[in-house]
């Protein structure tokens, strides 16, 4: 059950993620302003903080459980960023290309968390289908 929810949450962590991209140029573009890409950030943070946690409850595998721990990691980076605009704003920009960073890793942990990865858990080897 539990690999079944960090299954669902990592695909929703992903999905979450281009929205974001999406939200990001909208503001960028003047469709709207970026107060929606800020909360949905603050959502992702803590559902990847669920998702690490989920991570280490369905235990996927070592690979999978450290990739959930790195993304926590971007995420933190990802909220400071921002905030350097001011003072270093070079770094500031390089919140971009943490949030690709962010979707990569994503995206790996979500395909990772597949029915092989369940099986895995399950400590059972699936068989090779059969040639008609």
């Amino acid at each position: 059950m539990m690999t079944w929810i960090f299954r669902g949450l990592a695909w929703l962590v992903v999905a979450g993620l281009v929205l974001q991209f999406y939200l990001a140029g909208a503001a960028l573009f003047g469709v709207t302003t970026f107060q929606l890409h800020r909360q949905l950030g603050d959502a992702l943070g803590a559902a990847i903080l669920l998702l690490l946690i989920a991570a280490l409850i369905a235990r996927p595998g070592r690979r999978v459980v450290a990739m959930a721990a790195v993304l926590t990691g971007l995420v933190i980076v990802q909220l400071v960023l921002p905030s350097l605009r001011s003072g270093v704003p070079w770094a500031a920009a390089l919140h971009v290309v943490n949030a690709a960073a962010l979707l990569g890793v994503s995206i790996n942990i979500a395909r990772a968390a597949g029915p092989a990865a369940e099986h895995q858990a399950l400590g059972v080897t699936p068989r090779p289908a059969q040639a008609p």
